[in-house]
């Protein structure tokens, strides 16, 4: 059998429907993940509380919670039976590895909480282990955000990433703001450490309004505005006018506690919505190509049972001779089946044209964001910092020598490479 143009053709449209199937699955395993980071994250706060205040504050809600978080994890791990684990795509092997970094981190929680039981972890220590396991599962909804070759899905991943980190930043400086609150007092690092994460927060919402619908980006306008905002930026500019001859009553870490769960909850709304309107999308993509594959399939078929009359090879030669598809004809050949086919891949190539510069945009902040992930990495382990100083650092040095922040990431990620061929083991930002 001889394969034709019409052959690859709707053979490419049913390797796209493929495409987007895996990418449906993909996208309930984002929601499954942010629902587990959500209840983490409120583990994760809850569980500061009862650590600096020696068991006495939240102990019930804390356990309500654990049920919660358990649940979660459940839905969780019963989804992946979901993913095809014979993949052999790069993008689905570094998938894998963060879904195997994660479930590592969840088989260790529950050590975690009996240490908590018995008051052996400090709040940071704490903080610091939980952040382990939620940063693992945000890189699994950044490698599902990498895979993606459509632009209107590249741009709601784009926005649900930085949605769903800017509100994990604001989940660490809830668990941050109730140990100082706790403890009645800010250290200086404390009070750099949450401001570090409030201009992370802005540059995470600022990326998604740029990459979201109107509808959601209006909806976190509203959400900021709202009277529990206001109350709960009056405690943060509490914690940064604060200084060490003043003195804070304890009590006031429930209600900051409340105050910022408030608004991660409103987050976590929104999130709802991001991911509805992804799932929608992919049916959305799904049902529009097997569409195109019924019309172009029925069409071929019509023209082919067409019995015309030989023609020569000049009248098969498109209109104009701009046209960027010349097909050669031999005499015998249905033109109409000609005709049909050049139309069909005009129109594909006109498609994946438009596509382009569109997609190139949103995977360009996706591409830059993942340079910044790794910089802020290398910064981390050469420097012995927390991700928070390693973005700084970033930030300071780019307005210090008048460069873009992806500039100064480039020749992190550059000299690294070149102190690892001689033996290095320092990073410079010059």
């Amino acid at each position: 059998m001889t394969l034709t143009s019409e052959d690859f053709l709707l053979a490419a449209k049913r390797a796209e429907i493929s495409t987007l199937k895996q990418l449906l699955v993909s996208s309930g395993l984002v929601t499954w993940v942010t629902d587990l980071i959500h209840e983490l994250q409120r583990e994760r706060g809850l569980s500061n509380i009862y650590l600096v205040s020696h068991g006495q504050r939240f102990a019930r809600q804390r356990l309500d919670e654990l049920e919660a978080t358990k649940q979660a994890e459940c839905v969780f791990r019963e989804a992946l039976s979901l993913l095809e684990l014979d993949s052999d795509s790069p993008s689905s092997a570094r998938l894998f590895r963060s879904l195997s970094f994660v479930l590592h981190c969840l088989d260790e929680l529950p050590a975690l909480r009996l240490q908590i039981n018995a008051q052996k972890l400090t709040a940071d220590e704490n903080t610091r282990l939980f952040n382990r396991t939620i940063s693992g599962l945000l890189s699994v909804v950044f490698e599902a955000a990498g895979s993606v070759s459509d632009p209107d899905i590249t741009h709601a991943l784009v926005a649900m990433f930085n949605f769903v980190q800017g509100k994990e930043y604001s989940g660490q400086e809830r668990a941050l703001g109730v140990i100082g609150f706790a403890m009645g007092e800010f250290t200086k690092k404390q009070q750099i450490h949450i401001k570090t994460l409030q201009d992370a927060q802005q540059r995470c919402f600022d990326i998604f309004s740029s990459q979201a619908k109107v509808m959601p980006v209006d909806q976190w306008r509203q959400a900021e505005s709202s009277e529990a905002a206001i109350e709960f930026n009056k405690l943060r500019n509490m914690i940064a006018r604060f200084s060490h001859n003043d003195t804070l009553p304890t009590a006031i870490s429930e209600v900051w506690y409340e105050l910022s769960t408030h608004r991660i909850d409103d987050m976590r709304a929104i999130e709802k919505e991001l991911e509805a309107d992804l799932f929608h999308l992919c049916q959305q993509k799904i049902a529009k190509a097997e569409e195109d594959l019924r019309l172009h399939d029925n069409h071929v078929r019509e023209l082919t049972d067409i019995d015309e009359p030989p023609t020569s090879v000049l009248s098969s030669f498109p209109d104009s001779i701009n046209d960027p598809v010349k097909l050669t004809m031999t005499p015998g050949f249905n033109t109409n089946v000609a005709s049909s086919i050049s139309e069909l891949v005009q129109r594909q190539a006109e498609h994946l044209e438009a596509m382009r510069d569109e997609l190139r945009q949103a995977r360009q902040a996706l591409d830059e964001r993942k340079l910044i992930e790794k910089a802020k990495g290398l910064l981390m382990q050469n420097q012995n910092i927390n991700e928070e100083e390693a973005y700084r650092q970033i930030r300071q040095s780019a307005m210090d020598n008048k460069k873009r922040i992806i500039d100064i990431v480039r020749n992190i990620i550059s000299v690294s490479d070149m102190l690892q061929l001689n033996d290095g083991d320092s990073t410079s930002l010059e």
